[in-house]
């Protein structure tokens, strides 16, 4: 019987799980499902788990793992555009004078005409040009033909809704908490520029805490996303979906947790020992992993071996 101050252990079928869930990821590296991850780093990274009930744990976080490969990115890049955003001005229209047809506008050569929508990368803290919003803004480029005439950086954005801009598109991969979002349109002083203007957030996926945290503190800002994440896929969330084996818990299992974070990867940062904002998710794109994943899934270390690279 579970019980939520019970210690974490392995259940009767503990092994036979964590064998099937290492045959499951092989089948589905090569496959293709999972493209752009190896099986050797696959194992590596389970080499990191010394016990059986270590690497049961580790077992049930690759179970849970949500992995999309740059094919699926791109699958979700093209529902954003064709469909998510059509709906949101469906059900949110612009104001009167303002025409939002996304795929038309995005797409259109400057001798077609400006329909005056720009878009706008997420630019983080100390994010190279490989991560994130100028990852997207490329991927927008080169595979869905989105003109990138229409692309400009946050700080080209005062200028251009003087010149008349009157739709603004920020695209991101991934929206987790929220906190880091707001703290990018205060580093730019967007939220000042919204309130004229038809401005949308569209990360490809989006957390229900992150999405509640712009719109508590950007009214003006629309937020659409493909994928939404709830609390339950948080991996010790009272609510969680994981760790219902008869004999654990999600509680017991994040306790198992914290004392193996402390023995094993002791210079995680606390703020990021359950991922950023306390998430604690397992979700990774095939081109990085968000800082609101669990770091044992991407710290690296002489002694830790990271399934991902942040």
């Amino acid at each position: 019987m579970t019980t939520d101050k019970a210690p974490f252990s392995l259940p009767p079928d503990g092994e036979v799980f964590t064998n099937d869930i290492l045959e499951r990821a092989e089948e589905l590296i090569n496959a293709g499902i999972w493209e752009g991850l190896d099986g050797v780093r696959v194992r590596t990274w389970m080499q990191n788990f010394e016990t059986a009930e270590e690497q049961y744990f580790a077992a049930c976080v690759l179970d849970a793992l949500i992995y999309r490969p740059n094919s699926q990115t791109v699958a979700m890049m093209e529902q954003m555009l064709e469909r998510v955003l059509p709906d949101l001005t469906r059900l949110d229209p612009p104001p009167r004078g303002v025409a939002v047809d996304w795929s038309e506008a995005l797409r259109a050569s400057p001798k077609e005409g400006d329909h005056r929508i720009r878009i706008v990368p997420v630019i983080r803290d100390n994010d190279p040009p490989t991560k994130s919003g100028p990852l997207m803004a490329r991927i927008y480029r080169r595979r869905l033909r989105v003109n990138d005439h229409w692309m400009i950086w946050p700080w080209q954005l005062r200028e251009a809704i003087e010149k008349g801009v009157k739709t603004v598109l920020f695209i991101d991969d991934f929206l987790g908490a929220g906190t880091q979002f707001v703290s990018f349109t205060q580093v730019f002083k967007i939220g000042e520029l919204l309130e004229n203007v038809y401005a949308v957030y569209a990360p490809l996926v989006a957390h229900s805490q992150g999405i509640k945290h712009i719109r508590d503190h950007l009214s003006a800002l629309k937020v659409c996303a493909v994928e939404i994440l709830e609390s339950r896929y948080g991996l010790f969330a009272p609510d969680s979906m994981y760790f219902h084996d008869g004999k654990n818990s999600p509680s017991c299992a994040k306790r198992f947790y914290e004392d193996l974070i402390k023995r094993r990867l002791p210079d995680v940062e606390e703020r990021y020992r359950e991922g950023w904002g306390k998430l604690q998710l397992a979700y990774a794109f095939e081109h990085a992993v968000p800082n609101n994943c669990l770091p044992i899934l991407w710290h690296q270390t002489v002694k830790w071996n990271a399934l991902f690279e942040r």
